[in-house]
């Protein structure tokens, strides 16, 4: 398993394009990189027929990203509004445009972060 640290995670999660929904050009912040990711793996879990979210790896991103408790409601406040781009996005792109953008930014062999996604049998 590969760690991301949090300069790594701004950098590629910056990087990651359409498949994040079109991260914003200025530079951002851990917490909405974290947003992103969670909402992009999270919307592409329930649109993209048999991919699942590694919870793990997930939360292994969460860490990287140093969310802490005091920042709970802001960082819901920023999946509600990143989740309402990221659908934006799949309805723009297309489900399987949409999809394949996802699974090469977070899939196996991901280009933002590895592993997060993955295809086949159930993992949880």
């Amino acid at each position: 398993m590969r760690r991301v640290g949090v300069p790594t995670l701004a950098l590629t999660l910056s990087l990651a394009g359409t498949a994040a929904a079109q991260v914003p050009a200025a530079p951002a912040s851990p917490l909405d990189n974290y947003a992103s990711a969670a909402a992009t793996t999270i919307i592409a879990e329930q649109a993209c027929p048999g991919v699942q979210v590694r919870a793990g790896q997930l939360t292994t991103l969460r860490l990287a990203a140093r969310v802490n408790a005091g920042q709970e409601a802001m960082l819901e406040e920023k999946l509600r509004t990143r989740a309402t781009q990221v659908r934006q996005q799949l309805a723009a792109d297309g489900r399987e445009t949409w999809c394949a953008q996802a699974l090469a930014a977070f899939g196996p062999e991901g280009s933002v972060a590895k592993g997060i996604l993955a295809t086949g049998a159930p993992i949880r």
